[in-house]
């Protein structure tokens, strides 16, 4: 049980305001009335100190605060459980409440009080942050909003709008979990919360010996700070920023402006997942100014970083600034990180600096000793302007413990580079993965397509691209948006976008004699079991005719390298053959590949067909005759003579052919092939049309 404090460790400046009666409801955990009250303040009071039983106080439509004494301080209960909460809410249909003034003193303190849910949503239902807490002082180094003291412990802040205007002023929060001089402010979650304003929307202080433990910031949407979204001093331990939309619309005079910042207690264990940071800005105009994603310059040893499935963009100018980055992590002490499933996007125009100094960034590691575990992350850098460096990633030192690979970088303004090891820059990929041995084998060096510059889930052709297949990682098994990723074949970067199946390249088919050879190429297999191989008779008339399996040739399972195939039907007799495959996943499921009608008689003039269809978007099929064995080519060309693609470069026995042609990649217009075999050359058009 815990014991009631009787001395404060801080000061609260108290302001009284004229009363008003019956606006606030006491009831019990059933919601049966206990009392009606004049404040909040009141009806918490009115609980007994020991508790035995869940309490309600609801603010009911008539509460204008003008009862309240501000700060409005909840002070310590014993008996307080899971189940002995006090919730704190408007009632049902008590929409627009708040609790708003000026003071140096903070607005709602929580000060050893445990076991408090503040609730913004009226009547508890919905996902509405209907109830406001907000300090109107601009000034005065306590100002914040709502404060956690003194060893307030397991309490729950969530559907709340808490606004703090100190953006300039070093020292207050919106939401302040303090220090203290007995026991941490311990197991607090703020959840689903507009926090707006304030020099840090949210700080964790403590100390390393009595650090506040366990807080969990999630599904909160942070804006307009001045320093940090999410500032971690040195004693927090333990802390989750989990699915936290952070940003700002208008920047104030800092130099130092960061999305989350952490300072750590040794052994601590700090989960950033799936945070949305983006739009960091700052009025200053020094050439100092550093604005990062999310930043620890300082780590104790021992400390665990776990940053995944995060985007961050940081593509404003703020064209001054020495720094942007989107992940930073520096210090001399060792410590782990890892780092899984990040977009990184780094734009903006840069002005000045220092010339071949590292400005900016998407991903920069300076720490000596850091154990790096860096797989299937995306840090693509479009910064341009100014003397100075723009990398994709940067590692500055080469002591450290390192397992780094399957990842994404991309820069491409002035002065840029790819990737940057210890003194070097890189934007040849060979000479990069042979620098980097044995680590990076997998990683490419390649833009991305994105949404916009602040939505970095992915469009086409980054959308399906299987050049940014990754590798799976053990637990984590959805992406940004909860998505599941794949099992075998995960996207890099934060967005698990669509499935990348087995990818056809062509599909064509040609005789000789009585026997038609297929040949099939893929780009990329996943979970691929094989191919059924099968035919019908386009002679029979009968338009519902079964197709009839002649062959199965197997599949490699799950690659990103280009795989042929073939398959050769003998002894058919003359007649109209269709073909098609029947392309297995090792879950059974499956799909058909399009169908090649084949004839099989010998031909006695050289010919080449029409494509069909035509237009076409994006496939169509080219069929030409050989009257004896010659060597062919057949070639696709634009309009200017610029050869497009090689579709046969080969010596062909006496036969007919069916090529399919894939202009996928290709813009719309009108494009010729050519076919030229011993003494015979033909041209014909063909439309693309998209």
């Amino acid at each position: 049980m815990k014991k009631l404090i009787t001395a404060f460790s801080f000061f609260i400046l108290s302001i009284s305001i004229p009363g008003q009666t019956n606006s606030v409801e006491l009831r019990d955990g059933g919601g049966s009335l206990i009392s009606t009250h004049a404040s909040i303040a009141e009806a918490y009071n009115a609980i007994p100190l020991t508790i035995t039983q869940a309490y309600l106080i609801e603010i009911l439509s008539t509460y204008d605060q003008s009862s309240e004494t501000i700060p409005i301080t909840l002070g310590a209960k014993s008996g307080g459980s899971a189940s002995n909460t006090i919730t704190i809410r408007p009632a049902a249909g008590s929409t627009g409440k708040s609790v708003s003034a000026s003071s140096t003193s903070g607005i709602l303190v929580l000060n050893d009080a445990d076991y408090i849910i503040l609730d913004g949503r009226p009547g508890g239902v919905g996902s509405t942050a209907d109830f406001k807490v907000e300090n109107l002082s601009t000034s005065g180094t306590n100002s914040n909003t709502i404060s956690m003291l003194n060893g307030a412990s397991n309490n729950i802040i969530q559907y709340v709008h808490v606004v703090n205007n100190t953006q300039n002023t070093a020292g207050p929060r919106a939401i302040v979990l303090g220090s203290t001089t007995t026991t941490g402010n311990d197991n607090n979650l703020i959840t689903n919360c507009i926090i707006e304003g304030g020099r840090s929307g949210i700080g964790i202080a403590g100390s390393s010996t009595i650090p506040n433990q366990n807080t969990a910031i999630t599904q909160c949407e942070i804006f307009n700070w001045g320093y940090a979204g999410i500032w971690l001093l040195s004693g927090a331990l333990n802390v989750t920023m989990e699915s936290n939309k952070i940003y700002q619309t208008a920047g104030v005079n800092n130099t130092i402006v960061s999305g989350i910042i952490m300072s750590t207690i040794a052994g601590g264990t700090y989960n950033i997942t799936k945070n949305w940071i983006y739009d960091l800005r700052t009025t200053s105009t020094s050439t100092s100014a550093a604005l990062r994603g999310i930043y620890s310059s300082s780590p104790a040893a021992g400390s665990v970083f776990n940053i995944q499935n995060n985007m961050i963009s940081n593509t404003l100018d703020n064209i001054n600034s020495q720094t942007i980055t989107g992940i930073e992590l520096l210090g001399s002490n060792a410590y782990t990180a890892n780092l899984y499933y990040n977009t990184v996007l780094i734009g903006g125009n840069h002005s000045g600096g220092t010339a071949n100094a590292t400005t900016s960034a998407g991903i920069r590691i300076t720490a000596a000793s850091i154990t790096l575990n860096m797989m299937n992350n995306m840090a693509v850098n479009k910064r341009t302007g100014g003397s100075v460096n723009h990398i994709g990633f940067v590692l500055t030192n080469n002591t450290g413990t390192y397992d780094f690979d399957f990842n994404c970088y991309y820069a491409n303004g002035t002065n840029s580079f790819q990737a940057f090891i210890g003194t070097t820059g890189y934007n040849d990929l060979n000479i990069y993965k042979s620098a980097s041995t044995p680590n990076e084998q997998n990683t490419i060096f390649k833009d991305v397509s994105f949404t916009s510059l602040t939505d970095l889930h992915l469009v086409p052709p980054s959308d399906g691209d299987p050049e940014l297949a990754g590798i799976p990682i053990a637990g984590i098994l959805e992406d940004f948006d909860g998505d599941i990723r794949s099992s075998t074949f995960p996207y890099r970067g934060a967005d698990e976008a669509t499935i990348i199946p087995v990818e056809l390249t062509s599909f064509s088919a040609s005789v000789s004699e009585n026997s038609v050879t297929l040949n099939w190429l893929t780009a990329t297999e996943l979970n691929n079991l094989g191919f059924e191989i099968q035919r019908q008779n386009s002679d029979d008339k009968n338009q519902n005719m079964e197709w009839t399996k002649i062959g199965f040739v197997p599949g490699f399972g799950t690659t990103t390298e280009p795989k042929s195939y073939s398959f050769i039907d003998s002894k058919l007799e003359t007649g109209n053959y269709n073909y098609r495959l029947k392309q297995i996943d090792l879950d059974g499921s499956f799909a058909y590949s399009n169908t090649i009608n084949i004839k099989i008689e010998q031909p006695f003039v050289f010919t080449l067909d029409q494509n069909y269809p035509n237009p076409f978007n994006p496939v169509t099929s080219i069929q030409y005759a050989i009257a004896n064995k010659q060597f062919v080519k057949l070639i696709v060309y634009d309009v200017l003579g610029n050869e497009i693609a090689v579709l046969v470069n080969e010596e062909k026995p006496a036969g007919e052919y069916k090529v399919t042609f894939n202009a996928a990649g290709l813009p719309s217009g009108v494009y010729l092939y050519q076919l030229k075999a011993g003494e015979f050359n033909s041209v014909r058009k063909l439309v693309l049309l998209k």
